[in-house]
């Protein structure tokens, strides 16, 4: 079992009557905004995607323990079956369905969602390689903000799922590292204190969020440690360096933004904070160099060719907290035709 330094004795994560009267009942969306998505007939049109989700077929995997995702020549593309694609199509799924049961109290969507989660909860018993830990911390993050709205259900017998978060999902977190895995790993930690009804755990997640602003983000606000990445497993070099800088930037600052709307929720604010202008002003030179990309120092070594640079649906976000001219242009040019896995465009594009 990988471990890590942000690895919790179980004792800290039992949640407590009278802590849990503290959490909000949503951490993400707020209530604010599924009282707005109930109030459109198409539910920002997710409805179409929750009816699909009830389609779906899961497929737990026992020992998750994926091969690395760069080999020597590049990335290796997984099948869809693999045992990371499938937890990013379920935990994706498990998200969509808890929110279409909170807009409807439809029960149809609920009974799918925990049967998700349990699943996994019942068959993944050791996370072995640190590619399956990685996949854990970018994907599993969905599956526990879906598990925060339905922990309300009063049909689901939870108690299984609890623990597999905490024995199996909570040890493997990557919020040690320095980079965008880091950042990954505190959203995994803040989902995770959301759904255990743990503040001392959201608390911990909020100062290392902090902590990797300060480091991460530099004087001109870029991310030294993303902006140089390439697309093979010589991260930072060889003739492709920077060709997925701008990519590795939204990378980063997606599941910081994420995170950052969850402290928000949760009354623990980081907009406020030193460190939330340094998110703000991460996002400036990220919209900058989406807009005009050919101001990105990699631009011309890579004759203009740049993988990802329009994955921008967090921006919906970040345009509300601290808006900038570039962002609403990119929204305005990219934002429609933008993977966007979290439904922002409909919680925040209204």
């Amino acid at each position: 079992m990988l471990k890590s330094k942000y690895c919790f004795p179980v004792v800290l994560l039992l949640a407590i009557s009278a802590r849990a009267a503290e959490m909000p009942r949503s951490l993400f969306p707020s209530v604010e905004q599924i009282d707005s998505l109930r109030a459109d007939a198409r539910w920002g049109g997710l409805h179409s995607a929750c009816e699909a989700g009830l389609k779906l077929e899961s497929h737990p995997v026992a020992d998750f323990s994926p091969p690395p995702h760069y080999g020597a020549s590049g990335p290796v593309v997984a099948k869809a079956d693999a045992p990371v694609p499938t937890l990013r199509r379920e935990s994706l799924a498990v998200y969509r369905l808890a929110l279409c049961f909170e807009i409807s109290k439809d029960a149809r969507y609920s009974a799918k969602a925990e049967q998700i989660l349990n699943g996994w909860a019942h068959t993944t018993t050791r996370i072995g390689t640190l590619q399956g830990a990685d996949g854990f911390n970018f994907y599993f993050p969905y599956a526990l903000m879906g598990a925060s709205l339905l922990q309300h259900d009063a049909g689901w017998r939870s108690d299984d799922f609890s623990a597999f978060v905490r024995k199996i999902v909570i040890p493997a977190n990557n919020a040690d590292k320095p980079n965008n895995h880091g950042n990954w790993g505190v959203l995994l930690l803040a989902t995770a204190g959301g759904y255990l009804n743990d503040p001392m755990l959201l608390d911990q997640a909020r100062q290392r969020w902090q902590e990797l602003m300060r480091s991460q983000v530099a004087q001109d606000g870029s991310l030294p440690l993303e902006v140089c990445r390439s697309d093979t497993s010589n991260w930072c070099g060889g003739e492709t360096k920077g060709i997925k800088g701008i990519a590795y930037t939204h990378y980063t600052l997606y599941p910081t933004t994420i995170a950052a709307e969850i402290f928000r929720n949760a009354g623990k604010d980081v907009y406020s904070t030193p460190e939330g202008a340094l998110l703000c002003k991460a996002y400036s030179r990220a919209a900058s160099w989406t807009l005009h990309p050919e101001t990105f120092p990699y631009y011309a070594s890579n004759k203009g060719k740049l993988d990802g640079m329009h994955n921008v649906d967090y921006f919906y976000i970040l345009q509300q907290r601290c808006p900038v001219g570039d962002g609403a242009a990119v929204l305005k040019d990219f934002g429609a035709s933008a993977a966007d896995p979290m439904e922002l465009r409909a919680i925040y594009g209204r």
